[in-house]
């Protein structure tokens, strides 16, 4: 028997024409626009109600320590201090929106839960 090159080597074949595999193709990250859209799909109302708690309750906090430094005692100098609250809740809206997307889901949780321990419950 006369070995050639053909027998030792294994056969070759082109993967051009293969179509890759699922790991092999990278999903791109969705937009910050479509996970809102999710989130606000899978949650509903309640997203955008943790949304505004958490800003209203940021403005009430930032009206507080604003008013705590200064003494306001006019209608413009309260003005200015909800007018500097909301300032400063916008500076932090990026961090507002991360703790809408974190907390909505355990919020739903609890809800749920609460609404399983109702008074007709054991």
């Amino acid at each position: 028997m006369v070995w050639t090159m053909e027998n030792v080597e294994p056969p070759v074949t082109s993967t051009q024409n293969t179509p890759p595999t699922a790991r092999a193709v990278a999903r791109p990250k969705p937009s910050f626009k479509e996970r809102f859209q999710t989130l606000l799909t899978e949650y509903g109302p309640l997203a955008l109600v943790v949304h505004y708690a958490i800003f209203f309750l940021s403005m009430g906090v930032f009206a507080l320590l604003i008013r705590s430094g200064f003494q306001v005692e006019s209608a413009a100098g309260s003005a200015s201090t909800w007018g500097g609250a909301y300032i400063a809740s916008q500076v932090i809206k990026i961090p507002r929106l991360a703790a809408t997307f974190a907390l909505t889901p355990l919020v739903a949780r609890l809800i749920r839960r609460l609404r399983k321990k109702g008074p007709d419950s054991p």
